[in-house]
């Protein structure tokens, strides 16, 4: 694929990024709650290193399961987020308090624990970091070639 063609491709995943999110806030603002959520999910799956779309979808969800999972990801995208670590630490306080709640009950059968995308997230912004820095290396040898072109092809 030429460097044309993958821009394109770029340019076209990006807007319809942008036209999902938007689309998702539309159907949020006309209180359909539900489409918003499908909307942003799919925008998810288009970029799920935005933390944008992770921000989004915590007013959609319906599970403090599911929103521990989003908080997780918006952490795992921007360590930074201080307000997402005080959410995750605020469900964190009341998963104990219903925990020690469910110690005095009988328990009911588990359901299997899902799997949070924190992982993937990291691998992901791992590979970009690798290439990032690849191409760094890359254009500063260009560059370093350039530089001696210019100064010894003119002497």
């Amino acid at each position: 694929m030429d460097e044309r063609a993958m821009e394109a491709s770029y340019r076209e995943t990006h807007d319809d990024f942008a036209r999902l999110m938007e689309a998702g806030r539309i159907a949020y603002a006309q209180g359909d709650r539900q489409r918003a959520h499908d909307l942003w999910r799919e925008a998810a799956t288009i970029d799920p290193y935005s933390e944008q779309v992770w921000l989004a979808l915590l007013d959609v969800l319906d599970t403090n399961d599911d929103r521990i999972v989003c908080l997780q990801n918006i952490i795992a995208i921007n360590p930074m987020n201080i307000q997402a670590r005080r959410q995750l630490r605020a469900y964190g306080a009341r998963t104990q308090e219903l925990n020690a709640v469910r110690a005095i009950a009988p328990k009911p059968a588990r359901q299997s624990a899902r799997p949070t995308p924190a992982r993937p997230l990291r691998r992901g912004l791992l590979r970009r970091a690798i290439l990032l820095g690849i191409a760094l290396g890359l254009a500063g040898v260009l560059f370093a070639i350039f530089l001696s072109i210019l100064i010894y092809g003119a002497g």
